[in-house]
């Protein structure tokens, strides 16, 4: 899932699910095209032909589905789009998929341009800040009728928790994935189980486990990293969203917009990252960007920051012999909390011809694991096999050459979801359970600031963002005098008057939403 997907290297302070960045690329193939006068199907027996409620002579006309994915083309791609054709038609769907890529560096820029200029895009995929900024030049559809038609798997498959990020003014603007492990509130990373056992150490549940294991393994192996990366989104105490701005968090307890590097509790955690930084614990080279995962694939760092996504990636790479990993979870705030339910989205342009047909397809994929697990891994028998519950590569393939591996994060089910035979033992179970103890839930999930009042300002406080924020998180700036001269700068450049802004939007999305 895209948890936000990039990852900044050296520098890096976000740890949202880092899966593959790979993409599904279609048919290049022109196909007819038809726009649909009604809701229609065919006789089939399937769901998806019963859904249209057309009887046995009518059937639907062949239409293609023009979609828009980040990220690069699979190889075999081709060979999986006709499999997909052919069983929709097979089911009444009757559609056409033609894929294109956009490079992550361009999409958030290139889809909205593609929009305004009445490109053919008929699905595409959004996340929160995306989809509010879509939403607002009226450049995605509402697709609750279409919903209420087409998409009774789709209802089935995802909890109501995950609706609220695509809802905007009571309308559902894109088809959420059903993520998991969205939790926040938690230092999470990946261990050498090796090194803590044979340091003779318990298993880490408390920041007090993780220094007494860091210290360990800088005084027996002084040549070693011990993080890879400064720990992500480090927080301790009362709950308080991240927001548009580093200089900004909401307090989920008072419902305000706060100053972030006014608050004591700032300083405190810039203070234990300083520690981390002068006991050598972070690297002192950590604002050269580099490859944070090969340092701890090498075995030259002891820990690998991330989530349960990149724990399990670490299981996968890790290229030193003897060395076993472990996942830890350390609590840090008062409450485990959930900004967002979901970041990955699917939309239907609202120029769109053919949307009852786009949610047709996206329900198609949820209506069975025969589906879901086409859409998500390829043809049976050549990119992928299933045995003991498990995927695996299909005996006498090259795994390294199955040319099919899509973001199934994009359209995740949870009820689908399988793990892979090169998958850590407990990666599943971990991710299963990562939220389970989630009572608190963002007062403002699907909350999507409008920056165009501010937005010299937010410019203002970014440039001085760039000069503090990397420095102070990593412990490599002093923040006895960085953090307030850090607040300081942002106030100059116009934070109070960001703040009262996105409070007042705030108040009254909270207000509508009672």
């Amino acid at each position: 899932m895209r948890n936000s997907i990039r990852k900044t290297m050296g520098i890096s302070l976000t740890s949202l699910l880092l899966v593959g960045l790979a993409s599904a690329c279609g048919s290049n193939k022109d196909q007819s095209e038809g726009q649909e006068s009604s809701p229609a199907a065919s006789g089939s027996s399937s769901p998806s032909a019963q859904a249209s409620g057309k009887n046995d002579s009518e059937k639907l006309p062949v239409v293609t589905l023009n979609i828009v994915y980040p990220g690069d083309a699979q190889p075999d791609q081709d060979r999986v789009t006709a499999e997909l054709e052919k069983k929709l038609a097979e089911d009444g769907v009757n559609v056409k998929l033609k894929y294109q890529y956009i490079p992550w560096g361009d999409y958030f820029q290139k889809l909205p341009v593609m929009l305004t200029a009445g490109e053919q895009v008929d699905i595409m995929w959004t996340e929160p800040a995306l989809l509010g900024t879509l939403v607002k030049s009226n450049s995605i559809a509402p697709l609750d009728e279409a919903l209420s038609k087409h998409g009774q798997a789709i209802t089935s498959a995802l909890d109501e928790k995950y609706w609220p990020p695509v809802t905007v003014n009571g309308k559902k603007y894109g088809v959420p994935a059903g993520a998991l492990g969205t939790t926040k509130g938690y230092y999470t990373a990946t261990l050498r189980k090796d090194l803590r056992e044979k340091y003779g150490l318990p298993e880490v549940k408390t920041l007090d486990d993780l220094l007494a294991y860091a210290e360990a393994v800088k005084k027996n192996n002084p040549e070693m990293i011990v993080f890879n990366e400064p720990p992500a989104e480090f927080r301790r105490g009362e709950v308080v969203q991240s927001t548009v701005s580093d200089g900004i968090v909401f307090n989920y307890a008072t419902l305000k917009a706060e100053a972030k590097y006014d608050r004591p509790q700032t300083l405190e955690d810039a203070r234990f990252s300083r520690m981390l930084y002068q006991k050598g614990y972070i690297d002192k080279d950590v604002m050269v960007g580099r490859d944070i995962r090969a340092d701890f694939n090498s075995g030259k760092a002891a820990i690998g920051g991330g989530d349960v996504y990149e724990y399990n990636n670490y299981y996968r790479n890790i290229a030193v012999e003897g060395a076993a990993v472990e996942f830890v979870k350390i609590p840090l705030t008062t409450e485990p909390y959930m900004p967002t339910t979901t970041w990955n989205f699917q939309s239907v342009a609202s120029s769109s011809k053919n949307i009852d047909r786009a949610i047709m397809f996206l329900n198609w994929i949820q209506e069975n694991e025969e589906n879901y697990d086409m859409m998500t891994n390829g043809v049976k028998g050549t990119h992928y096999d299933v045995k003991d519950g498990k995927i695996v590569t299909p005996e006498g393939a090259d795994a390294s050459k199955i040319g099919y591996a899509p973001p199934e994060w994009m359209w995740q089910n949870p009820k689908f979801l399988k793990p892979k035979a090169s998958d850590a033992p407990d990666f599943m179970e971990q991710l299963q359970n990562f939220d389970k103890d989630t009572k608190l839930f963002s007062p403002i999930m699907g909350f999507n600031f409008d920056q165009t009042p501010v937005k010299t300002e937010l410019a203002a406080m970014s440039t001085i963002e760039n000069k503090y924020k990397y420095g102070i998180a990593a412990g490599v700036l002093d923040p006895e005098t960085a953090v307030p001269q850090y607040s300081k700068e942002l106030k100059k450049a116009g934070l109070d008057k960001v703040i009262g802004e996105f409070q007042k939007q705030a108040d009254a999305f909270l207000a509508a939403n009672k």
